[in-house]
């Protein structure tokens, strides 16, 4: 049967990765926080900072492939995100060397500067320097790039579901709880893609697509603002914005890339879906009930 090994098994995408994974393979789900990996992956606590456990644990799993998705996200310790980002990534790449399997690995559109868009598959990654969370994956996705012949480094966009609200709109549900005035970005854009379509389209890249190579964006067919993204998303959860929320400007912002479009000419040549969200808040309507309540 084939194995996936999924880092990252604890987090947000993984939520939606490892159970359709697992409607056709073994998924082997790795994370620093074992108890908190998804069902139905069998569950392995491991740090990937730690080169010699993630060496010991992919050669004894031996996975025909890894979907590396853990990384440290934008908010959280410096040090902590060219850590996992960076050498997390360096040691999931020479593991995956060492076994001889494919890696699919997970990066962001934050690599790119954002005064030079529409960003192409094979664009050179070039961070904002004060931009520390994209800065670490570019070093990620070099070292990744450089250690391995068999992987394929996917730039995606923001993450979100229609099940499970994701980390960003939570965000602003908890600023506008504890009395603080929202504010969104007008002029910040982005393409948003489901978390189920990105799944998916990783999977394929991990299987029956294992030949494509080097670097590729894979998000929403849809350009939106920040603001225009949150508050559909807000809506779909209906959360109560009125009055707490402001659009402004992101002109100015340190380390802020301001326009992040990217083609998906390599995607859709390959027949990898990935709807825009009006397209998917559609489908949603059609086939469910109306959004939760929050």
């Amino acid at each position: 049967m084939y194995k996936y090994l999924v880092t990252g098994a604890s987090g947000y995408l993984a939520q939606t990765l490892i159970p359709l994974a697992a409607q056709s393979a073994e998924v082997i789900g790795v994370a620093r926080h074992a108890a908190e990996i998804c069902d139905p992956a069998q569950s392995i606590k491991l740090d990937i900072t730690d080169r010699n456990r993630v060496l010991d644990t992919i050669m004894a799993e031996k996975p025909e492939a890894i979907i590396h998705c853990a990384a440290c996200n934008p908010g959280g310790d410096v040090d902590a995100m060219y850590r996992v980002n960076q050498l997390g990534s360096e040691n999931i790449a020479l593991a995956a060397r060492r076994a001889g399997c494919r890696l699919v690995a997970v990066s962001s559109d934050t690599v790119f500067n954002g005064k030079d868009a529409p960003f192409a598959d094979t664009a050179v990654a070039q961070p904002l320097e004060e931009n520390h969370y994209a800065v670490s994956k570019a070093q990620a996705e070099k070292v990744i790039l450089d250690t391995l012949d068999d992987v394929i480094v996917v730039r995606t966009s923001l993450i979100y579901d229609l099940d499970t609200m994701d980390r960003g709109t939570q965000g602003f549900v908890d600023r506008m709880q504890s009395g603080q005035t929202l504010q969104l970005f007008n002029d910040v854009l982005r393409q948003p893609v489901l978390a189920s379509s990105l799944a998916d389209c990783l999977l394929r890249l991990a299987s029956d697509l294992a030949s494509e190579r080097g670097t590729m964006n894979l998000a929403g067919k849809e350009v939106l603002s920040r603001a225009e993204f949150g508050v559909k998303l807000m809506d779909y959860w209906r959360v109560d914005y009125e009055g707490k929320m402001q659009t402004i400007s992101g002109e100015g912002v340190t380390g802020l890339p301001m326009d992040l479009r990217m083609s998906l000419e390599r995607a859709d040549s390959l027949g990898l879906a990935t709807p825009g969200v009006s397209e998917a808040l559609s489908w949603q309507k059609k086939n469910s009930a109306a959004g939760k309540l929050i």
